[in-house]
């Protein structure tokens, strides 16, 4: 691939990518400042592969590869790492400004739910309803099968319905009076 057809495939790459980096970092790392260089190593360490000419089938999956990677690296150097900070991956929604007061209490409950899980069901939840990508972006960007990927996603989802039903058994319903 010559200079100028890496250079457009990066800048390609950079105007559909860029964002969702970002967002998946600062989920990953609830810090806004940290999102932005690690977006901006993830992109410069695929400027290096586009530049080694190494054979990429899917960029985004490529992309998210490495912007994992770079979220693990960072977590494996931080010395003082609580389990509290691992687990905090923060599902924001695109838009915040249009939601009531119940949704914005269903959101705060269903946000606490998935922290509830484990990282990897965490993760594919966030790539897949967050992210929006699809089981075979997320198998590659994982490096598991697709099928591994639906199975946790599935998981995912009844253990976050089973969190959300025993929550919802638990909570006492106000005595009325009886007169």
């Amino acid at each position: 691939m010559g200079q100028e057809r890496q250079k457009q495939a990066f800048l390609e790459s950079f105007e559909s990518y860029s964002d969702a980096i970002y967002r998946f970092c600062v989920i990953k790392t609830s810090d806004v400042e940290l999102a932005q260089d690690l977006t901006q190593e993830t992109f410069a360490r695929y400027w290096q592969a586009l530049r080694q000419q190494k054979d990429m089938k899917n960029t985004r999956a490529f992309l998210y590869t490495i912007a994992q990677h770079l979220v693990i690296d960072w977590y494996r150097k931080k010395k003082s790492v609580s389990l509290d900070a691992l687990s905090e991956a923060r599902f924001e929604p695109k838009d915040t400004g249009t939601r009531s007061a119940e949704d914005e209490a269903q959101y705060a409950e269903i946000q606490s739910a998935i922290r509830r899980l484990p990282a990897d069901h965490q993760h594919v939840l966030l790539l897949r309803y967050v992210e929006g990508l699809g089981p075979k972006d997320i198998a590659e960007t994982l490096g598991v099968s697709p099928n591994v990927v639906s199975v946790r996603i599935d998981r995912a989802l009844k253990k976050v319905r089973q969190i959300l039903n025993t929550e919802s058994d638990t909570k006492v319903e106000p005595k009325k009076d009886t007169f």
